[in-house]
């Protein structure tokens, strides 16, 4: 019994390194398609058509998407002119050996040693600089087509196309397999593009970080959501004053948070020891840091020290950091500052009373009830 159920493929050796083992393959069964099978000659070239179900078929070892990754690379070294679009299992596969390979044949099994018929194949003799009149086929517009690419798309890349090759004057096998290939990729960066911008937004006073940001923050980043939740009045003031679009909100969110959790817990490592506040207490500079990365003016922060230093020496409750209490104290008081009306809805609840001493209202407000910056 043979271990051989079928007839092999054979291949050169020499050729699967000079074009790779798998294209090597494939140029060997495609030539065996046209040993067996009808060819139709038009413009100079020996043209055959399989149907690419059959074609899928004498390669079990290889899916669709194998072949066509194969076949256009054959068709980007020169050797071979595919027709119609490139290889699918539902429809025909046109194809034609290109002039570099047209008079050599993959080595048989008699002569897979000959180096003369390699050389055929890897020679450059057939590659030439692109002219300046050079303009694609209506096949390489119809592949394109396929793709999705509209033809006013593709037209327009003309010039540019054809003034970039020409001023670096490099020879090629096939301008219209470069072509197709540059083509394809200005359309899908066009259009990643032009979908990124169509969910571009720009930030307003509703917006709100994402459930999977508050859950990249507080679980994996361990931040504290008072902590997030003071941070989002000033990041929307920022940017909507700014004015700028963007669909990565999240992501901007995410790392202004980050950047001032990192001061904030510095802060509070270096100056945990509670005590009374001095009369002559000043933040320490690294406060300043922070409030500069949430773009609040240094100018009215210092402002509101003497409120703040006075409201807690008649407090008398001792704090282990002054500075991140005052940090947390001027981020609300910044955020009620840029937005009179948000600030009117949350204090309604003072009544007669909103528009009395600030101390009576903001700093119990902004401080007495953040538990977790004590």
């Amino acid at each position: 019994m043979s271990l051989i159920p079928e007839k092999p493929i054979v291949i050169s050796p020499s050729l699967a390194a000079t074009l790779g083992l798998e294209e090597a393959v494939l140029l060997q069964l495609l030539q065996e398609c046209i040993a067996h099978g009808e060819s139709l000659h038009s413009s100079g070239f020996n043209w055959v058509t399989i149907p690419g179900h059959r074609l899928l078929g004498l390669t079990p070892f290889w899916r669709e998407e194998d072949i066509r990754r194969l076949s256009a690379s054959l068709h980007e070294k020169g050797l071979l002119l595919i027709g119609g679009g490139a290889f699918s299992a539902q429809q025909d596969f046109r194809f034609a050996f290109n002039e570099g390979a047209s008079s050599a044949q993959v080595p048989s099994q008699t002569a897979q040693q000959s180096s003369p018929q390699i050389n055929q194949f890897s020679s450059p003799h057939s590659a030439k600089t692109i002219g300046g009149s050079w303009q694609p086929s209506e096949d390489a517009l119809r592949q394109l087509a396929q793709l999705g690419v509209t033809g006013e798309f593709a037209q327009q890349q003309i010039p540019q196309f054809v003034a970039y090759w020409r001023e670096r004057n490099v020879p090629r096998h096939s301008w219209e397999s470069k072509y197709i290939k540059e083509v394809w990729r200005q359309w899908q960066q066009a259009a990643s593009k032009h979908h990124r911008r169509s969910r571009e937004v720009s930030v307003t006073s509703e917006w709100r970080p994402s459930a999977d940001a508050l859950d990249i923050l507080i679980k994996q980043g361990g931040i504290n959501p008072n902590f997030i939740e003071d941070a989002v009045p000033e990041f929307i003031l920022y940017w909507r004053d700014r004015g700028d679009l963007s669909s990565t909100w999240d992501s901007k969110f995410i790392h202004h948070v980050r950047r001032q959790w990192q001061f904030y817990t510095g802060m509070m490592d270096q100056d945990s020891m509670p005590r009374a506040i001095p009369a002559q207490w000043q933040p320490k500079e690294t406060v300043y840091d922070v409030l500069q990365m949430a773009n609040i003016d240094r100018q009215f922060a210092q402002q509101i020290i003497p409120e703040f230093v006075l409201y807690w020496q008649e407090n008398g409750t001792p704090h282990g950091s002054w500075s991140t209490k005052f940090l947390q104290y001027v981020k609300r008081q910044w955020a009620r500052h840029n937005q009179p009306q948000s600030a009117s809805v949350s204090h309604g609840k003072q009544g007669s009373n909103s528009e009395g001493r600030i101390r009576d209202r903001s700093i119990i407000d902004a401080l007495s009830d953040r538990s977790w910056a004590s």
